[in-house]
């Protein structure tokens, strides 16, 4: 005899019937404001009644609406309880995550026969959906792929999409409109996937890059929240690997292949990074833009994981100055970070970086050593403690 889930018990007991209250999001509830129809009337009357469906919003499709059972809620938020429930689910208007976790997109006229029956006339109906259609088809958006100069045109605030909020990622990134450091674009491996509606205003923006690992969706800058999983389905069904949190920054992780983890990415490049800043480069002098991913550049190369050896360049500033790296390192091999540097002393002798508290110096030779170098008889030092250390003359 097997032992029946939690949930499999309620609904096969029969003993208990689950509700939430009937929510839907603004973007949906901005569309039935411009239908003309009793319809419409119906279904914001039942804004946060009890029902056995939730998180109404408009479906993949220009003729389909998604929606969430009350069933699928129950188990998200590990609860029957209608109170309980209640004062999770009524707070949920703006479309984040948990309206695509376990949706289902069915078409318009049958979740209207779904909800209120024979309500209403087949003639209603009709009316309704072509209406429903018709505005989706408004704001109905596609993805184009632009690159080379076209690149431009995507951090252009003026072909945005103008109807959202100002507060949404897309009009607040830093590189909006700073069209001399986007310029940088052209000369790299790296495309751009818009987001357009008929009128081609931009929605969405996300950077497609070339890398050693297959091509990477960089972060995502939307209009509204909900395009944002577009973009991420766009990366799935095309085998991209994108970021797992819409983040800037290297250290962020990837889904490649279904599979959430970190792992370096490099991309090449047809020109070393210092000479794109000076005016041997297509005869002008160019400026970098601030990146959100692959922030390293060093040599002919991008990358998301710092270098260890030699020169490189930080490229996180919004005004387009690289910052010049030099790794420096103890006589051990040992890297020191930037901000602890002035904890050591060079060594001329020992070519390298000696730490203050493990180190002396030794004024007869004009130069700091380490304890270990000092203490090794093969170099010839003695301490004594009139002059401390001091060299053997040979």
């Amino acid at each position: 005899m097997r032992l029946f889930k939690f949930f499999e018990f309620i609904l096969e007991s029969g003993k208990e019937t689950i509700k939430v209250p009937f929510v839907m999001s603004y973007n949906f509830e901005n569309i039935l404001e411009r239908i003309d129809s009793p319809i419409c009337v119906a279904l914001l009357n039942l804004h946060n009644e009890p029902s056995d469906f939730s998180l109404i919003m408009v479906g993949d499709d220009v003729d389909t609406i998604s929606f969430t059972t009350s069933t699928k809620l129950s188990q998200h938020f590990n609860t029957y309880e209608y109170s309980k429930l209640s004062t999770l689910v009524r707070p949920l208007r703006n479309e984040t995550p948990i309206y695509f976790k376990n949706n289902t997109n069915i078409r318009v006229g049958r979740f209207i026969k779904k909800i209120f029956l024979d309500e209403f006339t087949d003639q209603e109906i009709e009316s309704f959906v072509n209406q429903y259609k018709s505005i989706r088809e408004e704001y109905s958006l596609n993805f184009e792929i632009w690159e080379g100069n076209k690149i431009i045109s995507g951090y252009q605030s003026k072909n945005y999409n103008y109807d959202g909020s100002s507060s949404n990622s897309l009009m607040n990134s830093c590189m909006n409109d700073e069209l001399h450091l986007i310029d940088f674009y052209q000369y790299v491996p790296v495309k751009l996937l818009v987001l357009l509606n008929s009128d081609d205003h931009i929605f969405g923006r996300a950077l497609i890059w070339k890398t050693d690992r297959g091509l990477f969706m960089d972060r995502i800058y939307v209009i509204n929240d909900s395009d944002y999983f577009k973009f991420i389905n766009y990366a799935k069904t095309n085998n991209i690997i994108y970021k797992n949190e819409n983040k800037s920054g290297p250290s962020v992780g990837y889904v490649k292949d279904g599979k959430s983890s970190w792992f370096p990415m490099i991309i090449k490049l047809k020109f070393n990074i210092d000479e794109y800043s000076k005016e041997e480069f297509s005869g002008k002098i160019r400026d970098i833009p601030y990146m959100d991913t692959f922030i390293y550049g060093q040599k002919n190369t991008l990358s998301n994981n710092e270098p260890f050896n030699n020169k490189y360049y930080v490229l996180t500033d919004t005004d387009g100055e690289p910052l010049e790296v030099i790794p420096q390192y103890t006589v051990d091999g040992q890297r020191i970070e930037a901000d602890d540097l002035d904890n050591y002393e060079w060594s001329n002798t020992q070519n390298g970086w000696v730490y203050k508290r493990r180190g002396y110096y030794v004024a007869s030779e004009k130069d700091f050593f380490s304890l270990d170098y000092l203490k090794d008889p093969e170099n010839g030092f003695i301490f004594n403690e009139k002059d401390g250390w001091i060299k053997i003359k040979n």
